[in-house]
């Protein structure tokens, strides 16, 4: 319910503060749109957490100050969002900011990915301080721009992190706190905005304040959970982590490097994700969506199956890499398709637009000769 209201009540305002998604030819979508789904999560979790919250309900390290360093770091990435859709905060300052919240969570919640596990089969791969920090600060900064990055579909972000976070207790079999429970019931009311369930409410999107937001949840619950800060103890093995959040990581790994082959900013922006490929192949909204949850979906269901079933660990990561290498023939493939599709479309469009002339002028000589007759 806060969320639905918070998303009522900034709609009015955010064309005011300039928090509105215009139409360009990056972005296909009807009208102005507010920017303000995101912010609407994190204040509704900001009740919460006045109302309910405490630190062992927050499902991550436990300490008093656990839930605080959480939120103000949420906060951070909210607020660079925010400015961000309202006015464009250059690259660097993204990344410092970004940076900065990751060591934040590192230090304000003693979290850091150490211990791999035996991921290649020659034993137990253990960083050193002076490696694990840096390659926990890649981890964080890269899960919140692999969810960014998603974000272009009505709905995809939303329903991801839904399946993400309902993977994610079924994997370690935790029981859902007050993170993952407020999330998960904002993010069912987002959607309503977002997908236009509800025609009192109006569409809004998240924003970069939101999938940020997101995606630093993401990355401190698995996080959390794989490196032994609840109860002292593994909850989730690191290989197996990856599979939680399979199609973002896949999408950000495989548009960067397409970028790099083409000599284009790896940071920049395009239509290049996944949610376009699905566009360029002329599928509807409601279409692509469909697609991009099953594909979501996939990840999570075959590493729940291979950690039930006791696969070792390096299995299961030669078995990650072999599926991220089929993602990127199938939609490299798909690509293909599409490029020729849109060139068909063009080159029809051209004939209809080369018959169109020809007819206009066929009937302008007529009616001249007509007139030139009757005079």
């Amino acid at each position: 319910m806060v969320t639905l209201l918070a998303v009522l009540l900034l709609a009015r305002v955010a064309p005011q503060l300039k928090l509105v998604d215009k139409p360009n030819g990056r972005k296909i979508h009807a009208g102005d749109v507010p920017l303000v789904g995101g912010i609407a999560i994190y204040l509704s979790l900001c009740v919460g957490a006045m109302i309910w919250g405490s630190p062992e309900s927050a499902v991550l390290a436990s300490g008093d100050s656990s839930l605080t360093v959480f939120l103000v770091g949420g906060g951070v990435l909210v607020a660079l969002g925010a400015l961000d859709d309202c006015s464009h905060v250059s690259v660097f300052t993204r990344v410092v900011v970004e940076v900065g919240v990751a060591l934040l969570v590192i230090e304000g919640l003693n979290l850091r990915a150490a211990d791999l596990g035996d991921i290649v089969g020659t034993g137990n791969i253990k960083l050193t301080g002076w490696i694990a920090y840096p390659f926990t600060v890649v981890c964080i900064f890269g899960v919140i721009n692999a969810f960014n990055m998603l974000d272009g579909l009505d709905g995809a972000l939303g329903v991801m992190v839904l399946i993400t976070l309902l993977a994610f207790h079924l994997f370690t079999a935790i029981e859902p706190g007050f993170i993952s429970v407020f999330i998960c019931f904002s993010l069912v009311a987002f959607l309503v905005s977002n997908l236009g369930l509800a025609p009192m409410v109006p569409k809004s999107f998240l924003g970069d304040a939101g999938s940020k937001l997101l995606g630093f949840i993401v990355a401190a619950l698995i996080l959390s959970a794989s490196s032994a800060q609840i109860g002292g103890s593994k909850y989730l093995a690191p290989v197996t982590a990856l599979y939680l959040i399979g199609l973002p990581l896949f999408d950000m790994v495989f548009t960067t490097l397409r970028r790099a082959f083409r000599r284009k900013p790896l940071l920049g922006s395009d239509r290049t994700h996944i949610h376009h490929l699905m566009q360029a192949l002329g599928m509807g909204d409601r279409r692509a969506l469909m697609v991009i949850t099953a594909v979501g979906l996939a990840s999570p269901l075959l590493g729940l199956m291979l950690s039930k079933s006791g696969a070792s660990t390096p299995s299961q990561f030669f078995i990650f890499l072999g599926c991220f290498g089929l993602y990127c023939v199938l939609v490299t493939e798909a690509w293909r398709v599409a490029e020729r599709l849109q060139a068909l479309n063009l080159g029809s469009a051209r004939q209809q637009a080369v018959q169109l002339v020809t007819n206009y002028t066929t009937e302008a000589n007529i009616n001249a000769s007509g007139t030139n007759k009757n005079e």
